[in-house]
């Protein structure tokens, strides 16, 4: 999927369209999509919305099929030509080539219970643990 740019969006207004709760009536089922969890890693003009979500799928209360979860990775960036904010949306499965989701997401979707991309979260157990290590060097100095 290409680039995606609401007219007139802010930065903010299009981290909270991003990140809005949504449910829809399938029948007698409810389906209901929330965000659980998420941030904003980068620059003021470019960056990174990574975000957990759930589904819920409800008939008269009661759960009917198994709830999901997922992580996902929206690239953000401001266009001149467009004069606002715009986004291109991807999940954990399409094994984005970025790496600073918080770590605490992957444990808020484990892998043996809702899948998700094993080379992908070793990828980033290993950007976070450079990461640490460019910290803990840049203390000593």
């Amino acid at each position: 999927m290409g680039w995606l740019f609401p007219y007139g969006a802010t930065r903010q207004s299009l981290v909270e369209d991003r990140t809005k709760a949504w449910e829809r009536q399938v029948g007698d089922m409810l389906v209901r999509t929330e965000c659980l969890k998420h941030c904003v890693r980068g620059g003021r003009f470019r960056f990174v919305l990574w975000t957990v979500w759930r589904r819920t799928f409800v008939v008269d209360g009661a759960e009917v099929r198994p709830e999901e979860r997922w992580i996902g990775c929206d690239l953000m960036q401001y266009s001149r030509d467009n004069q606002s904010f715009g986004y291109k949306d991807m999940s954990e499965a399409e094994h984005p080539f970025y790496y600073s989701v918080p770590l605490s997401y992957l444990q808020l979707v484990p892998i043996e219970r809702f899948g998700g991309n094993e080379e992908w979260r070793a990828i980033v157990g290993e950007h976070h643990r450079r990461q640490a290590e460019k910290r803990k060097s840049r203390a000593i100095i």
